[in-house]
């Protein structure tokens, strides 16, 4: 068995901190390593399809101050996407140290667009196909706002919000 890594950066975060943590479908699972590294202090909004695909709700209600769930077709929680619940929770409380948020592509879009309406920083760890690894392959490669290319697999998964060219 060969084993590369580990690859990449992770989720900048400060032990003592509170984070709005921000899961979509598969995205969700990496979120809850961060929710128990805050010990309770953090928010988490989970979205998914629909409520036969929540998972780890219970395991993120045992480590957060606060969970809401989202489902696209309102089967379960609140009916629509997670980012409307950012939105929400952000008009409420702007006293987090971060956004941190793993999904889709276009919900993390919505969700930086929304950290940034209220001025709380954000971290998007970037779901993209990596091929090899090292940055060799170019599979995994996102546009930053500086024109320039940056690979998933190296330079982050993890990326702050800002540097990410959302248009591209």
């Amino acid at each position: 068995l060969n084993v590369l890594g580990p690859l990449g950066h992770g989720f900048q975060m400060n032990p003592q901190g509170r984070y709005l943590l921000v899961g979509g479908g598969i995205g969700v699972p990496p979120m809850l390593g961060c929710a128990q590294w805050t010990g309770g202090r953090s928010t988490a909004i989970l979205g998914f399809r629909a409520a036969d695909k929540v998972m780890l709700e219970a395991d993120f209600q045992t480590c957060c101050a606060q969970v809401q769930v989202a489902t696209d077709d309102g089967s379960y929680g609140y009916h629509g996407f997670v980012d409307a619940l950012v939105r929400k929770t952000l008009e409420q409380d702007q006293d987090f140290t971060g956004v941190l948020a793993c999904g889709p592509k276009p919900m993390l879009r919505s969700v930086a667009l929304a950290a940034e309406a209220f001025g709380v920083a954000c971290q998007v760890s970037m779901e993209e196909r990596m091929g090899c690894g090292v940055g060799a392959c170019l599979v995994c490669a996102c546009k930053t706002r500086d024109g320039q290319y940056r690979h998933a697999c190296k330079d982050g998964p993890v990326f702050d919000a800002g540097e990410v060219d959302w248009d591209a």
